[in-house]
C-alpha cells in the first residue's frame, strides 16, 4: 500500500501539517509508518477520511474522549448514540449563549429597568448540607447548574428549603464552590456553616447571566454606607428552573459584613 508524506497527507485533508502532528500526539491520527532514522510521518490515503472526521468533531469542540470514542465506535449505532449525545450538549449550549444575547439586548436598550433594593438585616447563623465541587470562573453558570443537579440527585431540598449556593467574595479562575439546603437541627452531615451577623441582600429577577448586576447593587450600596463584605457570598434559588422561563427567576443575592 503506498504512503505519502505528511505534507501531502495534510494537502488531502485540508490540514495543517501542525494539526497532523497534534492529532498524532494525541494518539488519534497514528502514522502508518514513520522512518526509524530521520523521524519523518508517511500516512495513508484512507487515512484522510479519520483526519476529517477529528477535525469536524473539535472545529465543534467535542472533547478529546468522545473523539476517541466516535473513532473506535464497533459499528454506526454507536456512533450515532455519541453523536446524539454531542447534539443535544451543543443545543443547550446554544441555546445557553442565546439567553446570554438577550440578556445583553435588554441590559444595553433598556438599562434602567434593572433596580435592585438592598437591604440590610441581621440573620442567624444557618447550617448547610450538600456538595461542594471546583467551579471556574468563566463557566460559573454552567458549573454551578451541575451542582445544583447533583446536590438535587442525592435528595436534598425534597419538600425542605430552596437550594443555596456558596461562593467565595473573590473569585479565581478556579474555585471551590458548595451548594446545599438548610440542615436539620443537629445534623451531622453539615457541609458548610454561613456566619451570623449583619448581611446585605437583594432580589434579582431574571436570568442567571445577569446576577452580576445583583452583586454591584449589592457591593456598590454596602461601600456607600461606609460597610465592609466579608465571605462567603451566597445566591438562594427561590424558583424552579424547570417550571420558570429565565426571566422568571428569582434569586437572592446576599453578602455578610463585617460587624
Amino acid at each position: 500500500m503506498s504512503l505519502m508524506p505528511i505534507g501531502m497527507f495534510a494537502r488531502l485533508a485540508r490540514l495543517t501539517v501542525k494539526a497532523v502532528r497534534h492529532y498524532d500526539a494525541e494518539g488519534l491520527l497514528v502514522p502508518a509508518s514513520v522512518d526509524p532514522h530521520s523521524g519523518y510521518r508517511y500516512y495513508r490515503a484512507d487515512q484522510v477520511r479519520t483526519a476529517t472526521t477529528i477535525a469536524l468533531l473539535r472545529g465543534l469542540d467535542v472533547p478529546l474522549p468522545v473523539v476517541r470514542e466516535v473513532l473506535a465506535a464497533p459499528d454506526e449505532r454507536t456512533v450515532a448514540a455519541v453523536l446524539a449525545a454531542q447534539r443535544e450538549r451543543l443545543a443547550a449550549e446554544l441555546a445557553r449563549r442565546e439567553q446570554v444575547l438577550r440578556s445583553l439586548d435588554a441590559l444595553l436598550m433598556a438599562p434602567e429597568r434593572v433596580r435592585y433594593d438592598v437591604a440590610i438585616a441581621e440573620r442567624a447563623s444557618l447550617a448547610l448540607v450538600g456538595l461542594s465541587g471546583p467551579v471556574r470562573a468563566d463557566a460559573i453558570d454552567v458549573d454551578t447548574a451541575a451542582l445544583c443537579t447533583a446536590v438535587l440527585r442525592t435528595g436534598a431540598g425534597q419538600g425542605r428549603e430552596p437550594l443555596v449556593g456558596v461562593f467565595p467574595l473573590d473569585l479565581t479562575d478556579e474555585f471551590t464552590a458548595s451548594v446545599g439546603v438548610a440542615a436539620a437541627a443537629g445534623a451531622s452531615d453539615v457541609l458548610v456553616t454561613l456566619p451570623g451577623g449583619p448581611w446585605a441582600a437583594t432580589l434579582h429577577v431574571g436570568p442567571y447571566e445577569e446576577l452580576p448586576l445583583a452583586y454591584t447593587a449589592v457591593l456598590e450600596h454596602v461601600r456607600a454606607l461606609g460597610h465592609q463584605p466579608k465571605g462567603p457570598v451566597t445566591e438562594t434559588y427561590l424558583t424552579d428552573p424547570s417550571t420558570a422561563t429565565p426571566d422568571e427567576y428569582v434569586t437572592r443575592v446576599a453578602i455578610p459584613l463585617e460587624d
